[in-house]
Parts: C-alpha cells; structure tokens; sequence
C-alpha cells in the first residue's frame, strides 16, 4: 500500500463516526429543533450569584441577607428574580380583617414554628446514643409536629380571611443539658417544655386581646379552640416535671421514658 493511501486510510479512522448512531439526515434536524433554551419562557427564577457580582435590582431578594443566624452561610449567593410588572391581586374574600390583627397573625405563626423547632431539638437530644430514651425523643418529636401543623392551620386560616402570610426567621433554641445543679437532663427537657406551653398560651391569649379590640368576634372564636389544648398541654407538662421531680434520676427516669414508648407504640 502506497504512503498516500496508508495516510488516507489513518485520516478516515480517526474522524468521528457521529452518523453511525443516528438515521441520515435526522440528527441535523433534531439539533436544530433544540438549540433554544426552555429556562427564557420561565416567568421567575432562582439564579446563584456571586458576592462580586453586579449590583441587584430592588424586586431582587438576596437570600443572603434577610437574617438567618446562623444559617446565612448556606443561603449566600442564592437569589431569586420575580416576573417583572408582575402585580398580586387584591384578596375577593376580605371582610373586616384589621391590618393589626392580620400582622398579630403573622407573628404567631412564627411563635407555633419556633416551638415546633425546639421540640425538634429536644427529639433530637433524646435520640442520641449516648442518651438512649427513645421514649422522650418520641414524645418530643410527636410535639414538634404538633405545633407545625397548628403553624400550617394559622396559615390556612389567615388565607381565609384575606390577610398575605409572611414568615419570618426563626429562633434557634439554645439549649445546655450540662446542668451544674445535678438535675436530669430530662427535668431540664421538660421544665423547658413547661415554658414553652406557657409561652405559646400567652401569645394566643395577647392575640385573643387584639382580635375583642379589633371587634372581630370570629378571631376570638378561632383563637379560643387553641387557648383549651393550650391550658391542657400546661397541666400535662406541669405533671411531667413534678413525676421527675418525686422518682428522681436514674431507673426512675428510665421507667417514665418506658412509659411514654409504650404510649407511643
């Protein structure tokens, strides 16, 4: 074989045999079809942004910036772009729902998802190996979720009545079970607990205030089915700490923990 033809054989070798995978003539027509992008017919996006990028618009929220403690770090560079001339419409079902009670709303909201976080944390702590009362940690898990949902219930009824909900940061529990007094962590737990019910019990009842200031007798009626679990969930934890309290700790907190998986199971 010749030199020139040696080269010729090695040149078609080495091209790229793109046509052997796909019919004659239907690969070109197929690329064409795609080459715009489906994301410039979205009406918003989430697009990530550097800290040395340009500066954002106003409509624009830096999720970076709006005051997560802690959890700032993990939200940098994440923003979000609304539709321009994008305009909200009036609430139709709006009827006599005060501004005041609307943001008193909102604040609450707040309030059930805060608690529902420290339950969470407190699940959490039980569950540890090191801890072993997977009783506790199933009772604290139970009222996390308890306390969400009635976030999620406030939300729903806050559409009800017209208002926009608008959440905001939560708090992060700080909590320490190293106690120098040589309680239980579980007294600790509960005792916590106990103030978070007085304090969830509290903020309903300043809300319930509003709402007879407002004259809106149907918030009242809203809020009162709230304000009876409250009072009930006050007493149940106040037993809680005094039981802690007369077995003491070791096997006696131990056996209580039994108590509340065999309830849970």
């Amino acid at each position: 074989m010749s030199a020139l033809k040696t080269a010729a054989l090695l040149a078609l070798l080495a091209a790229p045999m793109v046509t052997a995978f796909s019919p004659v003539g239907l690969a070109p027509a197929l690329r064409a079809k795609h080459t715009y992008s489906a994301i410039s017919r979205r009406p918003a996006s989430l697009r990530m942004s550097s800290a040395s990028s340009g500066k954002s618009g106003d409509a624009e929220i830096d999720f970076g910036k709006v005051g997560f403690s802690d959890s700032t770090r993990q939200m940098d560079g994440m923003v979000f772009k609304p539709e321009a001339d994008a305009t909200e419409p009036e609430s139709r079902c709006r009827v006599d729902w005060d501004i005041a009670c609307e943001e008193a709303l909102n604040d609450h909201i707040n309030v059930e998802y805060t608690a529902s976080y420290a339950y969470h944390a407190l699940f959490s702590y039980f569950d540890r190996d090191t801890v072993g009362l997977d009783g506790f940690a199933q009772f604290f898990a139970d009222q996390s979720v308890e306390e969400r949902t009635h976030a999620e219930e406030f939300m729903k009824y806050q559409n009800t009545r017209g208002g926009k909900v608008s959440l905001k940061p939560i708090a992060v529990p700080e909590m320490q079970f190293s106690r120098v007094d040589g309680t239980s962590d579980a007294l600790y737990a509960f005792e916590l607990a106990l103030q978070l019910e007085k304090f969830v019990y509290r903020k309903l009842k300043k809300m319930h205030d509003l709402a007879t200031q407002s004259d809106d007798p149907q918030f009242c009626d809203e809020i009162e089915k709230y304000l009876g679990e409250q009072v009930k969930a006050i007493k149940d934890m106040a037993g809680y700490v005094a039981q802690i309290r007369r077995v003491g700790t070791g096997h006696g907190v131990w056996n209580l923990n039994q108590q509340f998986a065999d309830k849970a199971a």
